[in-house]
């Protein structure tokens, strides 16, 4: 009998999906000629060991969902259905998941020092924040994205918050030592928050929070902490610990300070509530003042209503005289709220002629801190001047 190409394909294919043990597989062996398509969004590659090599492809809806990134020379176990390209005439395991080889052994690990440390209660003790902390100390690499993020979202929510860095491997062998010795440094300073961790990553560069001495130096922490480790998808030990968890190094930030701006807003609009509502308890005992002379001059006779009117027109002054006093003391504690409030407000100090001076992301206190030829940024109250310092003078 003779069949064309396509017949021969198409007869190969069917009996491949026919077979059962091609469905669901897991194969096991190395990347090589990885070639992710950008465009499509497929991944292509070749799974391969000592003895063989088969093509391999992993379509978009899948590629969407992996957790890893896969690299030449990578050895891993893929889960797909073998199947023929009928176009090529060669058979290919169609991927539907990637996973480094250990992976299953990792999260075991995982999920065992979890139970662990969970039945320790290391977990349970979740401690306020402060409302409004004076000094927060970060814990992060000093070259990395999150600490930038994290400069940047506090500087512009509440300004006035001291920021102290204490850097920190975030990822390789020594960082889980790094990061217990950085815990060490925080709680000997006077911080009010400490905030720790890191940008987005692999299970393996975020493997660093899972260790558990990282976790007991987390518990062991007086001070509040809140964890800001990877993205908001990815989970480790010392986010279970840490009094609370941000998805985000820059969520982490929002969650620390209040806006200042919105605060001010806040109280100006209490302040307005409460004078209306100290009005409208006026104009009501007012009414019942009036009603109240009306029924006796309905019930009385003229001599005793004459007595009555007086006594009622002295009542109604002392009841005006103290709902006045009342007023103007609560005008002038909102007043000196206000005044607080305004005194505190760093944008107000900006608009009176001075500045902050910051170096690498870090507020200036002392002229000390600064060498010549530093590259400094001046924050004025309408924008930054970036300046190179030439020279430095200190009060004697």
């Amino acid at each position: 009998m003779t069949v064309t190409v396509g017949q021969l394909s198409a007869k190969i294919l069917s009996m491949i999906r026919g077979e059962k043990t091609f469905g669901d597989i897991c194969v096991k062996g190395e990347i090589s000629n990885y070639s992710p398509n950008a465009k499509s969004g497929h991944i292509y590659f070749t799974l391969k060991d000592e003895r063989a090599a088969i093509r391999c492809v992993m379509f978009r809806s899948s590629a969407a969902y992996l957790k890893m990134k896969p690299e030449d020379g990578m050895s891993v176990i893929v889960r797909g259905n073998v199947s023929c390209y009928e176009a090529g005439g060669y058979y290919q395991i169609i991927a539907a998941d990637i996973q480094e080889e250990g992976a299953g052994a990792q999260a075991a690990e995982f999920e065992k020092l979890k139970a662990k440390l969970e039945a320790e209660g290391l977990f349970a003790r979740k401690r306020p924040l402060p409302e409004m902390p004076a000094k927060i100390c970060v814990i992060t690499s000093e070259s990395g994205a999150a600490l930038q993020d994290i400069l940047n979202i506090i500087g512009r929510r509440c300004p006035q918050v001291k920021i102290l860095l204490i850097p920190a491997m975030m990822q390789g062998v020594t960082a889980p030592d790094s990061i217990v010795s950085a815990f060490g440094k925080a709680v000997k300073t006077d911080a009010d928050l400490i905030i720790f961790g890191r940008g987005g990553g692999s299970a393996e560069d975020l493997s660093a929070f899972n260790a558990e001495s990282v976790a007991r130096a987390v518990f062991a922490s007086p001070i509040p902490t809140i964890s800001a480790v990877g993205h908001e998808i990815d989970f480790t030990i010392a986010d279970f610990v840490a009094d609370m968890r941000a998805p985000t190094p820059s969520a982490a930030a929002e969650l620390a300070v209040p806006d200042m701006r919105a605060l001010v807003e806040t109280l100006e609009a209490k302040r307005r509530s409460i004078g209306i509502s100290l009005h409208r308890i006026i104009d009501s005992k007012t009414v019942a003042v009036k009603l109240a002379g009306s029924e006796i001059r309905a019930k009385s006779p003229v001599q005793r209503l004459k007595n009555d009117e007086q006594k009622l027109l002295a009542v109604s002054e002392k009841i005006h005289s103290r709902m006045k006093s009342l007023i103007d003391t609560r005008e002038r504690s909102f007043a000196h709220t206000a005044a607080v409030i305004e005194a505190l407000n760093p944008l107000a100090v900006l608009m009176r002629g001075y500045s902050i001076t910051y170096r690498d992301g870090k507020a200036l206190m002392s002229a000390e801190e600064v060498r010549q030829g530093d590259r400094i940024k001046i924050k004025l109250s309408d924008g930054e001047v970036n300046a190179v310092v030439e020279s430095t003078e200190k009060d004697s």
